[in-house]
């Protein structure tokens, strides 16, 4: 099984292990996310785009709530998505229920991001490693693009299962680019 499917496996067992948590104790207070180097993001990221965000809709999806986002993609990364994909973020209100997922990105309407996205065999498309694979686009001081996102707060845990700290993280946007294309050539390892 490739590494992505059993990430995709483990991911979707996951969420319904904490749906079914959920539902006996309200919302899921906390989850333990799998640290993802950014070149790991990279080799296993369907695809990797630029783009802005619109807020859909909620709804069930089996036992699980999902918010769908529009994705008006403004610069391909990696793959080729089209100029609009649809994504969805565990969580979500529908039906009067709510479910909640610590470590499920928060996207804003209209805001400029860079998303390293995974689609499932089902056809969900979602952000790898929850808001780990979620940066925001800003502009520095110099007037350079800059990608960045906070630290997680939640529990994670290295490959080997030991818990680390995340950190912030911010590069430039040129500088994503050049990575991306130097993990995808086989070049950084």
């Amino acid at each position: 099984m490739p590494l992505a499917d059993s990430l995709v496996a483990a991911m979707q067992k996951l969420l319904v292990c904490a749906v079914l948590t959920s539902a006996s104790i309200g919302a899921l207070h906390a989850s333990t996310l799998q640290q993802l180097s950014l070149d790991d993001m990279i080799r296993q990221s369907t695809a990797i785009v630029r783009g802005k965000t619109q807020l859909g809709y909620s709804a069930f999806r089996g036992p699980l709530i999902y918010t769908h986002y529009t994705l008006q993609v403004t610069e391909p990364l990696k793959g080729s998505p089209g100029k609009q994909l649809d994504m969805v973020v565990p969580g979500g209100v529908s039906n009067a229920r709510r479910q909640s997922f610590a470590g499920a990105p928060t996207l804003s309407n209209g805001q400029d991001y860079v998303l390293f996205l995974w689609t499932s065999k089902t056809g969900l498309t979602q952000v790898i490693g929850l808001s780990q694979g979620l940066f925001r686009v800003t502009t520095n001081a110099s007037g350079q693009l800059m990608v960045m996102r906070s630290a997680s707060t939640e529990l994670m845990l290295n490959a080997a299962g030991q818990p680390v700290q995340d950190s912030d993280f911010q590069m430039l946007l040129t500088d994503l680019r050049a990575r991306i294309q130097s993990v995808l050539s086989g070049g950084a390892k």
